[in-house]
C-alpha cells in the first residue's frame, strides 16, 4: 500500500508540464494589468528583477518599480480586467531563449516586448518590458 501511495505521489509531482513562455508571458501582462506587481515579480529571473533596483535612489522594491515607471493609464487599468482579454504575443524561440512582442491593449502596449530563458526546465522572463527599460528611476515616477 505505501508503495502505491508512493508511486502515485511520484506520477503526480512528475507529470507537471512546464510553463511554456507564451503562458508567462501571458501572465506576466495579466499580473500587470491587475496591479499584481509582486507576481509580476515572481515571473522575473533574478538577475533582470534586480538590474533597476540597484540604479533607483532611495532604494525601492521591483514591485514599486512598475508603480515608478508605468504610466498612468497602465495604472488606472487595474480596475478593468477586461482590457487584459486583448493582448496579442507574437513569440520567437531559439533554442533556450525567447522574445515576445506584445500589443493589443494599454499594458501590452507599455511593455511592448521581452525576452525570456529557459533556466533549469523553467522559462523565465530576462526583462521588465520597455516602459521599465526606459524609466530612470534615480529622478521619481515617471509620467
Amino acid at each position: 500500500m505505501a508503495g502505491l501511495i508512493a508511486l502515485a505521489l511520484c506520477v503526480a509531482a512528475c507529470g507537471e508540464a512546464p510553463t511554456p513562455p507564451f503562458q508567462i508571458v501571458q501572465n506576466y501582462l495579466n499580473d500587470v494589468g491587475a496591479g499584481n506587481y509582486a507576481g509580476a515579480c515572481g515571473l522575473l529571473d533574478k538577475h533582470a528583477r534586480e538590474a533597476p533596483l540597484q540604479s533607483a535612489k532611495p532604494r525601492i522594491t521591483c514591485a514599486k518599480v512598475f508603480v515608478r515607471c508605468l504610466p498612468d493609464n497602465v495604472i488606472r487599468l487595474t480596475r478593468d480586467q477586461t482590457q487584459l482579454l486583448y493582448a496579442s504575443i507574437h513569440l520567437n524561440v531559439t533554442g533556450k531563449t525567447a522574445t515576445a512582442n506584445v500589443g493589443g491593449t494599454v499594458v501590452a502596449r507599455a511593455i511592448r516586448s521581452v525576452t525570456l530563458a529557459q533556466q533549469q526546465g523553467t522559462w523565465k522572463l530576462t526583462s521588465y518590458g520597455q516602459a521599465v527599460s526606459r524609466c530612470r528611476l534615480a529622478k521619481g515616477r515617471h509620467r
